[in-house]
């Protein structure tokens, strides 16, 4: 049977224990609308002790509280957050280039019909100046929208590789954010109490950081070890392990981890891994199928050209010329001559002869080296164009629902119940107060018995 001062220090410790009850709901109710907050419940057990071979219950021990957290939804939760940030650094860019491309009335489609139009005409008056003129003028525009084209992939690819620059030092911060964290959590749990608010910040910048590179998490002891997700440490424990940037031979930005080895090519998801994608794979592509089109189509006219006489019954000379070894026709490619009479209108040299202006016309509906005629060519550039953003477009839509949807699942597991917390509010309150009864039934216990003993 336990003495007055068993039963006092039972009351005492019920009274601590729903006193922390009160301060955990209180916890919980501030931080009902914060982002990231996991829900925080009391770890109550029952105290007993063995005194002289038997069992003696001692009460309620307050053994601290635990946050409720899915690891495996936050897994899942990171991953779908790495991708949903990889298509949208994807769309941004293939939205940007969309708009060089997508335009019916401006651009390249619509400068090769004006160059075909303008040689067309040509036809009815071929010694006409202002006629020849106005194939010159419609050769410049051509020249013109390549090289807007051109400018459009390259700008692209630049703010690409600028952002890569700027993600990484995000990165850097992170992790280094995050190893600051797991140094003072390391010390926190070696107490009463889990790291509550410490781990919902972890946690918080944990996600921030996958979507920038997609990460790896491997729990270890107390702290976790996060890695990009092909293995390159980011964060062991309390050490966080800087990514560094360098400019590669190919003029692009290249990231290097801690011990200098380029791992550029193993990011695949993240901000990071959308980027280079699109840096590396979707815009060279575009780029190049640009430049054979710029190339071919101006060898086409070029050839055309060739058969013929100018105006003076010489030879036709190239319409188009671009610098050997350009790494982008396309952007390089400019009207050769500027005399109007050198375009070879005539077939034989004779004065106001139009016999070339058929094999010049006959190149928008000839086939180029690559099989396309002009126009089939470069529609099938502003299809990729156009897919390649549709694609991502689709791919991100369906990735944001199912990220909201596991967000929402969270929120439904870990996150704060006002009416929940408000019913905790009340069970801890009626316990405390009991508790405080009982202590005060006991020391009326007390003042009766020193009065009996005064007595």
């Amino acid at each position: 049977m336990l003495s007055l001062n068993g039963a006092l220090s039972i009351a005492s410790k019920a009274l601590q224990a729903q006193y922390a009850g009160l301060a955990v709901t209180n916890n919980n109710i501030a931080n009902v609308n914060t982002p990231g907050y996991s829900r925080q419940i009391l770890s109550l057990s029952a105290d007993a002790m063995t005194q002289n071979g038997v069992s003696v219950d001692m009460g309620v021990e307050y053994t601290g509280y635990t946050s409720v957290r899915d690891s495996v939804l936050n897994t899942a939760i990171n991953d779908k957050t790495s991708s949903q940030a990889s298509l949208t650094a994807q769309n941004t860019l293939t939205t940007q280039i969309n708009t060089a491309f997508s335009s019916t009335t401006s651009g390249i489609g619509s400068s090769l019909s004006g160059l075909f139009s303008s040689i067309s005409a040509l036809s009815t008056t071929p010694s006409d100046g202002s006629l020849r003129q106005a194939v010159l003028t419609a050769a410049n525009q051509l020249a013109n929208a390549f090289h807007q084209g051109a400018s459009a992939l390259s700008t692209a690819s630049s703010n690409a590789n600028q952002q890569v620059t700027s993600a990484v030092a995000q990165v850097n911060q992170l992790t280094a954010q995050i190893a600051s964290l797991n140094r003072q959590l390391a010390a926190v749990q070696s107490g009463t109490d889990g790291g509550g608010g410490l781990e919902d910040q972890r946690d918080a910048l944990t996600t921030q950081l996958a979507a920038l590179t997609g990460i790896a998490t491997v729990q270890t002891d107390a702290s976790p070890t996060i890695t990009t997700a092909s293995g390159s440490p980011l964060v062991v424990g309390v050490s966080a392990s800087s990514l560094q940037v360098a400019t590669g031979v190919d003029g692009q930005a290249h990231i290097l981890d801690a011990t200098g080895t380029d791992i550029t090519s193993t990011f695949t998801s993240g901000t990071l891994g959308g980027l280079l994608t699109a840096r590396d794979s979707t815009l060279p592509a575009l780029s190049h199928q640009l430049n054979t089109f710029a190339t071919q189509f101006a060898d086409a006219i070029n050839t055309a050209q060739a058969s013929g006489k100018d105006a003076s019954g010489n030879a036709g000379g190239a319409l188009f010329s671009i610098a050997a070894g350009s790494a982008s026709p396309a952007a390089a490619v400019k009207v050769a001559i500027t005399d109007p009479g050198k375009i070879a209108a005539s077939s034989d040299g004779t004065a106001g002869s139009n016999g070339n202006i058929a094999t010049l016309l006959a190149v928008q509906t000839s086939t180029l080296a690559s099989g396309s005629t002009p126009a089939a060519a470069y529609a099938s550039l502003v299809y990729n164009v156009g897919a390649a953003g549709a694609q991502t477009s689709s791919d991100l839509t369906s990735t944001t629902a199912a990220l909201t949807q596991l967000t929402s699942q969270r929120s439904s597991e870990s996150g704060v119940s006002v009416d929940e917390e408000a019913t905790n509010l009340i069970r801890f309150q009626q316990g405390y107060q009991a508790a405080a009864r009982v202590i005060s039934t006991l020391s009326e216990c007390y003042t009766t018995l020193m009065n009996m003993g005064g007595n």
